[in-house]
């Protein structure tokens, strides 16, 4: 075959219709005096058409979904973006300042686990006992200020320098708070025999006694025991403490009638009150709470001023900068939120709280003051 250049196989091939009537059927409206405008409305339905097709339709949704993607996958960077401000090193510690397996302990595993699970750090628990809390205290206070070392502070971080007894460390001045973590509110109950059916009869059964009637604690100096004392100015005095060295002691003497009444937090004796051994009369919390519903809460019986409750929060060193304790506090507060936490939290007796670094220090600050009062009113000793 000879060779023949693009432009004469082109002009070889044969040419399509100058008029549309070979390729739609709508041809013949073309030729007609108003072809044009009716080819504009034409154009029109075709790009309606188009647009509410079972493609288009489909593309939609594509673009819509990867915007939802979009958006959400953004939410999770801005969620997790402020814990890179933090703990360069990659990790963090909670220290705990009592040993492996208490509620406080798992309380703190919680905590560490949801937080490291929102920002994206690994958070590493570490148990520091002893002096009373003191010891974990201390080690937090002397780390360095960058936001990595954190701890669950307790009541003892008001009580202490309610004592007014030289202390390593002010915790209240040496720790920068971070958000209130939960309360266990305190409780006074009695042995199921006692003829005081509530707490108005328990305070006149006491005081119609010959001689002094005891309560038990778990220990010296606490905060059952300070709020004991509170209770027992309403009864002339005849209300009197007997320290434990466990809370376990402590209830089983009650349980078995040996010491009329117990004080603690609600933890130790919500059983033995659901049970029917130990009889619940006053509660510290400001409303009912779950573990013993029976049991009326100081305010329902006129006495707001006993409540009382031991609390937990999250603090860090002193100095750490303002802006790495709100991002710790926005943390704590997005754990505490969980329905997760909130539940392990509430089984263990404790009521998720929360809140700002500055509500958290001026508690601590107001109940150091309410202490120290009944303290030196009642001439008790510093826990040693």
């Amino acid at each position: 075959m000879p060779w023949r250049s693009p432009r004469a196989v082109a002009a070889s091939m044969p040419r399509a219709p100058r008029s549309c009537a070979s390729l739609c059927p709508e041809s013949a409206i073309c030729r007609s005096a108003g072809g044009r405008r009716e080819r504009a409305r034409l154009a029109a339905t075709r790009t309606l058409d188009l647009v509410s097709s079972p493609i288009m339709k489909t593309i939609r949704e594509g673009f819509h979904m990867i915007q939802r993607r979009s958006f959400v996958a953004g939410t999770a960077a801005a969620l997790t973006l402020p814990s890179i401000a933090f703990g360069q090193s990659g990790q963090i510690r909670l220290v705990v300042p009592y040993g492996p397996g208490g509620s406080t302990d798992t309380a703190g595993r919680v905590l560490a686990e949801r937080m490291s699970a929102d920002t994206g750090k690994n958070i590493v628990v570490e148990n520091r006992p002893g002096g009373g809390t003191m010891v974990g205290m201390v080690n937090v206070a002397k780390s360095k200020p960058d936001g990595t070392s954190l701890m669950v502070l307790t009541t003892t971080a008001a009580l202490q320098p309610a004592f007014d007894i030289p202390m390593p460390i002010d915790p209240q001045k040496d720790l920068a708070m971070v958000a209130q973590l939960a309360d266990i509110p305190c409780v006074l109950a009695v042995n199921a025999n006692n003829p005081a059916k509530t707490f108005a009869e328990f305070i006149e059964w006491v005081k119609a006694q010959p001689g002094p009637v005891h309560y038990s604690t778990s220990s010296s100096g606490g905060l059952p025991h300070l709020w004991g004392e509170v209770i027992a100015t309403r009864t002339n005095g005849k209300l009197q403490h007997i320290p434990y060295k466990a809370a376990a002691e402590a209830l089983r003497d009650a349980v078995a009638g040996h010491v009329p009444a117990f004080v603690d937090v609600t933890t130790p004796v919500d059983g033995q009150i659901r049970a029917g051994t130990m009889r619940g009369l006053i509660c510290g919390a400001k409303s009912r709470v779950a573990n013993i519903p029976t049991v009326p809460v100081a305010s329902e019986l006129g006495a707001p001023e006993l409540e009382a409750a031991v609390y937990f929060g999250v603090a860090t060193t002193a100095g750490t900068p303002p802006e790495t304790i709100q991002q710790l506090n926005a943390a704590v507060n997005a754990a505490l939120k969980a329905e997760a936490v909130r539940e392990r939290l509430m089984s263990l007796g404790f009521i998720p709280t929360g809140g700002t670094p500055e509500a958290y220090a001026k508690r601590l600050a107001d109940e150091t003051v309410r202490w120290r009062k009944v303290i030196k009113d009642a001439k008790i000793p510093a826990p040693t």
